[in-house]
């Protein structure tokens, strides 16, 4: 019976391991009376990919393969075989053997290197090994009759964006000037009109992109928000019109001191009298009174050494300094750092700070850099400091001096920056036509590029449909252009970015068009809220509030009582011809304590009109006096009241 329930384990077991395969496979050891099985990751082959082949037309390619198991399929190209600047294009979706990917926009008489690549719906993936080439047609304009040539290879080729101009702009003549505590003027020039970014950060991996999309050939980019005394590094980037992208080498500049900077001045710079100011003659009858009230300011200092002082400074030295409550507060992210601490008078908040490689406690000065409000008082403080290197030991120091007296420090302390967060700062659409429209992003750091977008299709988004364009390359701006949208169709466009490190940003365009659509707006969230003002009037005020999906006017029709969906509403409120999408209309002609039917209406850009169903409300009821409420209850239960009335 034993043996049989071991048997029976064992092959439970085994159908386990098989069940959870596409995770997990498990090693088996086995005594009389129990099995164990030891996790280990699985990783699966890619699928084998054959019958590869590729048809050109002109300008265009459709490319064609196999795989033996349901995947996605992409084609990797590039025109150089080596596949350095590659870009790829095809589509996520795994739900077929048989894959094609038709694309455009290939540079005239041009020869592709090209690969397909392939992943499995359990993550294994199979990228062609063998490199294929072929050459692009003639220029559509400059071609009589287009040849369609075919073969059977091992992949296929495209081009995202057509591009005549390979040639990036050509920067000169970089300078800094404006060089502020918290501020910064860039300026250079380009051979072309182009765009203009800065990258900058405390070190060469910079981590901050700023700029402009405007393409001229005279930049000018001020950055903001720098921390005073601070070096920074920086190089600026400019793409023309083509998306060739051009950098400069690094470079550096430091931040002026800050504002508020104390202007610490030694006792023997202090000068003993003022030119025209003849120094004043203390009467031994005021010495001995301030004698007396510095004694009982400072009753645990000796008398000798209260003889002994001989400027304030000597003074301040016996006054206590601020203490420093507790640990510190700290919040880190990648670039910044927020520190908080409190003290119990009144004092200046500043923090000493210094990267560990820097950091030196034995010198006079251990510290790089001093941040903070020199000038301000208050007993809680908080700092931040900004430019920091993302993955970072920091040392640093509280310091906190009141009006008088002499300067607390903290002990030393530390705190690491975390690994920088990829993130798209800015981004927009630009539609050239109803059929093309680029797309444009930053990145604070160099990052890939990727554009996602799939139809809808009777207002369900089509996700098999979905395409994607890639560009490999790094770069911290980002453009890509795309050709083939329809006419007053929607569509979901979604840009992402990945970095070196695999950190993932991204934004979607929601309900994308390029062109006037031919959908009406949908009304969402209808509201009403009455209020009655209390006054001799007794005003009604009544707010009525949508929201459409898209932005639209705004028009309400409404008439007293209730009504259906057949009957014309009598009245309306003026046109607001502003497009929003969330309405508010607000009206003063309706009665207190009645009942309305009212519709809102909205129209697009395109002239389609939404009207919504109606809907009914009663305003709000006029207050009552307590002789008013009396006789309201007497009415209804001795009706011959209202006859005397």
């Amino acid at each position: 019976m034993i043996i049989k329930n071991i048997t029976i384990a064992k092959v439970i077991g085994f159908a386990l391991v098989f069940v959870f395969m596409p995770v997990f496979a498990r090693a088996a050891m086995q005594s009389q009376n129990y099995v164990i099985y030891d996790s280990v990751m699985h990783s699966f082959d890619g699928p084998v990919i054959s019958s590869a082949t590729h048809s050109v037309s002109g300008q265009s390619a459709t490319v064609t393969w196999n795989t033996d198991i349901i995947a996605d399929g992409f084609v990797e190209y590039d025109t150089n075989s080596g596949f350095s600047a590659s870009k790829e294009q095809g589509s996520s979706v795994k739900d077929s053997t048989g894959h094609s990917v038709v694309v455009g926009g290939l540079e005239a008489n041009t020869l592709y290197y090209y690969r397909v690549k392939s992943e499995r719906v359990n993550g294994g993936i199979t990228v062609d090994s063998t490199t294929h080439s072929f050459t692009s047609g003639q220029d559509q304009d400059e071609q009589g009759e287009q040849q369609v040539v075919e073969q059977v290879v091992g992949g296929g080729g495209i081009l995202i964006i057509d591009k005549t101009d390979k040639v990036p702009p050509e920067i000169t003549n970089i300078s800094v000037k404006g060089i502020a505590y918290d501020s910064v003027e860039v300026n250079w020039e380009t051979d072309e009109e182009a765009t203009s970014f800065v990258e900058y950060g405390s070190n060469s991996a910079y981590g901050s992109t700023y700029g402009q999309w405007d393409e001229i050939e005279e930049h000018s980019v001020v950055l903001v928000n720098l921390e005073a005394t601070t070096l920074y590094h920086f190089r600026v980037l400019s793409s023309d019109d083509w998306g060739n992208i051009s950098y400069s080498e690094d470079q550096a500049f430091t931040t002026a001191a800050g504002e508020g900077k104390e202007a610490i001045v030694s006792p023997e710079e202090i000068p003993a009298e003022e030119e025209g100011v003849e120094p004043e003659i203390i009467i031994p009858e005021t010495a001995s009174d301030a004698l007396d009230f510095i004694t009982r300011l400072f009753p645990y200092v000796s008398l000798n050494d209260l003889n002994n002082i001989n400027s304030i400074s000597d003074l301040t030295s016996f006054i206590s300094r601020p203490v420093l409550s507790g640990e510190p507060g700290i919040e880190v992210t990648a670039t910044e750092a927020l520190v908080s601490w409190s003290t119990d008078i009144e004092s200046n908040s500043l923090v000493a700070l210094a990267p560990d490689l820097v950091y030196s406690p034995q010198a006079q000065e251990p510290y790089q850099q001093i941040s903070g409000d020199s000038e301000g008082k208050t007993t809680y403080h908080e700092v931040r400091l900004y430019g920091l290197a993302p993955e970072t030991l920091y040392h640093f120091q509280l310091r906190s001096k009141a009006d008088l007296g002499p300067t607390a420090r903290s002990r030393d302390y530390t705190f690491q920056t975390s690994l920088e967060e990829l993130s798209i700062t800015s981004f927009f659409s630009q539609i050239l036509d109803d059929q093309n429209a680029t797309f444009k992003w930053v990145t604070n750091k160099e990052a890939d590029t990727t554009v996602k977008y799939a139809p809808y299709r009777g207002n369900v988004l089509a996700i098999d449909e979905s395409k994607t364009i890639k560009e490999n390359i790094l770069s911290a701006i980002h453009e890509v252009t795309i050709d083939e949208f329809i006419a007053g169709t929607y569509y979901d466009v979604e840009i992402i970015s990945i970095d070196g490190q695999g950190n993932v940003a991204s934004e979607v365009f929601s309900k994308f068009s390029t062109s006037e659509d031919d959908l009406p707006p949908t009304v969402s969230h209808i509201k009403t809220d009455s209020t009655i003002f209390i006054d001799r009037s007794n005003k009604i005020q009544t707010i009525i509030s949508w929201m459409t999906n898209e932005p639209a006017t705004s028009k309400v029709y409404y008439q007293e009582g209730v009504h259906g969906n057949s009957v014309d509403l009598a009245e309306t409120t003026a046109l607001n011809t502003n497009y929003t999408k969330e309405h508010v209309m607000v009206i003063t002609k309706f009665k207190p304590g009645v009942v309305y039917s009212f519709r809102a209406q909205s129209i697009d850009s395109g002239g389609n009109t939404t009207l919504s169903n109606v809907h009914t409300f009663m305003t709000a009821k006029k207050k009552e006096s307590i002789f008013q409420i009396i006789i309201g209850i007497l009415e209804n239960t001795f009706g011959w009241l209202k006859k005397i009335m």
